[in-house]
C-alpha cells in the first residue's frame, strides 16, 4: 500500500482515539477541537491528494457513496422505527424513558423530512 494512502485511514483512527480520550476524561471542549481539527485535516489532505493528481472519486466511487449512503439511512430509519416502537411500549412501564422516546420519534422525523427536502431539491436541481 501507497504510504500517503495510509494517512488517509489514520485520520479516521487518530481522530476517534482522540474522541475517545477526549470524551473519556469529559471535556466536551476538546472533543469538539478534535471534530474541528479532524475536518481541517481532511480538507488540506484532500487538497493534497488533488494536487498530486491523484484520483479522489470518479463514476464508480461516487455511485458506491450513493448506495452506502442510501442503505445506510435505510438502516438508521428502520432502526430509528424500531427503537420508537421499544420505547413506547417501555416508556408507559418506566416514565424515565420518556424523553428516549420523544428523542428517537424526532429523529425520525427529522431523518424523514430531511430524506423527502433533499429528494425533491435533487429532482428539481439534477
Amino acid at each position: 500500500m501507497e504510504r500517503w494512502r495510509i494517512l488517509g485511514y489514520a485520520i479516521p483512527a487518530t481522530t476517534t482515539a482522540l474522541l475517545v480520550v477526549a470524551l473519556g476524561i469529559g471535556s466536551i471542549a476538546l472533543a469538539f477541537g478534535v471534530l474541528a481539527a479532524a475536518i481541517a485535516v481532511s480538507f488540506l489532505y484532500a487538497d493534497w491528494l488533488k494536487k498530486r493528481g491523484e484520483v479522489i472519486s470518479d463514476e464508480r466511487t461516487l455511485r458506491i457513496e450513493e448506495m452506502a449512503s442510501r442503505r445506510t439511512l435505510q438502516v438508521l430509519v428502520l432502526a430509528l422505527a424500531f427503537a420508537v416502537v421499544v420505547l413506547s411500549v417501555l416508556s408507559e412501564k418506566d416514565s424515565a424513558l420518556r424523553s428516549a422516546y420523544y428523542l428517537a420519534l424526532g429523529l425520525m422525523v427529522l431523518t424523514s423530512i430531511l430524506k423527502l427536502y433533499l429528494k425533491h431539491h435533487y429532482a428539481r436541481v439534477m
